[in-house]
């Protein structure tokens, strides 16, 4: 039966949107293969970020320069081990422009989330930095990262309650960031090794 609102919106031709959601789960899938080789460099994710995280609060007596610097050295062992599972990842030649994509969109996120991290620093608000990395990594491993591999849509949801958490009144910022971030890439290496197995 016709209503008011055909004009506007065109019934939908379900079978061929079903199919269309497919073929690009497909191709997410294949564009997702090489960081799902080994569940190593998602445990080494959850070690280095736990580490950092219960590690900041020991440093303001040394200055926010000790803090940069335990995150930066974090995130660069952490970027080392992925970089290396990558590299082993691509000989398997499923490299796709969807993949790069992809990965320039992650860049892209990542720059809006710095350019946020320097307003809060800048409004005197860091201790709203854990949450809003949870939920920016949350949200592009659920849009993202779900497409291609289920845990992955997993995994953005606890990144995402454990920046919800780190917004609550009395729970400690860094606390939820380590046990969010701790869980998300846990999880990720228990699915990457139950998928190879």
């Amino acid at each position: 039966m016709a209503s008011d609102y055909d004009p506007l919106v065109p019934p939908a031709d379900l079978s061929s949107e079903a199919s269309d959601l497919e073929q690009v789960r497909e191709l997410f899938s294949r564009s997702a293969d090489r960081f799902l080789r080994s569940p190593s460099s998602w445990v080494v994710w959850a070690v280095v970020l736990v580490a950092a995280a219960l590690l900041t609060p020991r440093l303001p007596s040394r200055g926010p320069v000790a803090v940069v610097v335990v995150w930066s050295v974090a995130i660069l062992v952490g970027g080392v081990f992925e970089g290396l599972a990558l590299m082993r990842g691509g000989r398997g030649g499923n490299r796709s422009e969807l993949a790069s994509w992809v990965l320039r969109s992650q860049g892209n996120l990542s720059l809006v989330a710095v350019a946020l991290s320097v307003a809060l620093i800048w409004k005197g608000l860091p201790g709203l930095l854990p949450a809003l990395w949870l939920l920016v990594l949350g949200h592009s491993f659920f849009a993202h990262g779900g497409l291609g591999f289920t845990p992955f849509r997993v995994a953005g949801l606890i990144y995402q309650a454990g920046g919800l958490a780190a917004l609550l009144p009395g729970i400690d910022p860094l606390l939820a960031f380590a046990m969010g971030a701790g869980s998300g890439n846990l999880w990720l290496a228990y699915s990457v090794g139950r998928r190879r197995r």
